[in-house]
């Protein structure tokens, strides 16, 4: 068996040189991410949840935790969130949110992963400086299994103590959007 070195050198290099390749990319991106990032960082820390869940029968009321925080040295915040039924804290679901800004295309990426659920949600949005509201809107094929979503969503800001996250949706066969679900996120700790 012979085996020549050149192939093994090569290798060798890419692997090394990969990384540095993406040293200059960082100190040019980097201050942009962080620069996105600390616009949203008001809503770090622990939070109280109050939802209510709108549909054709009426209103679910749910309750639970958010727990928001900066990582990967500050490029992401990291939502873990816990909701469950008021009357029935058995009835429970949880989701984990990872929101950046993307300095390529200057909107912010939020990325959501549930419990018991396969589907992956990616929104884009921007940060309105004037209003303090993060907006977001996606596009999520099929996501009954049949029709296409269409959501928005808008986080007020203005308080810092208190956060209010409404979503709006649509599904391809609707002829309007509808308020299907209000948070009002209360700070229990920064």
């Amino acid at each position: 068996m012979r085996i020549t070195i050149l192939p093994i050198f090569s290798i060798a290099a890419l692997i090394w040189v990969a990384p540095l390749g993406t040293a200059g990319a960082d100190e040019i991106q980097y201050p942009k991410i962080r620069a996105g990032m600390s616009k949203v960082a008001p809503l770090i820390g622990k939070w109280r949840a109050a939802a209510n869940f709108y549909d054709s029968e009426g209103v679910t009321e749910e309750v639970g935790t958010y727990s928001i925080s900066s990582v990967l040295d500050d490029t992401y915040l990291q939502w873990e969130v816990e909701l469950h039924n008021k009357e029935n804290p058995k009835r429970r679901h949880s989701f984990i949110i990872f929101v950046t800004f993307n300095p390529m295309s200057n909107q912010y990426d939020s990325t959501y992963f549930y419990s018991r659920w396969a589907l992956r949600v990616t929104e884009t949005g921007e940060y309105d400086d004037a209003a303090k509201e993060f907006r977001t809107r996606a596009f999520i094929p099929l996501e009954d299994g049949v029709h296409d979503e269409n959501v928005r969503t808008i986080t007020s800001l203005k308080d810092p103590n208190k956060v209010v996250y409404k979503h709006y949706s649509w599904y391809s066969h609707e002829k309007a959007e509808r308020l299907n679900l209000e948070i009002t996120l209360t700070r229990i700790t920064n």
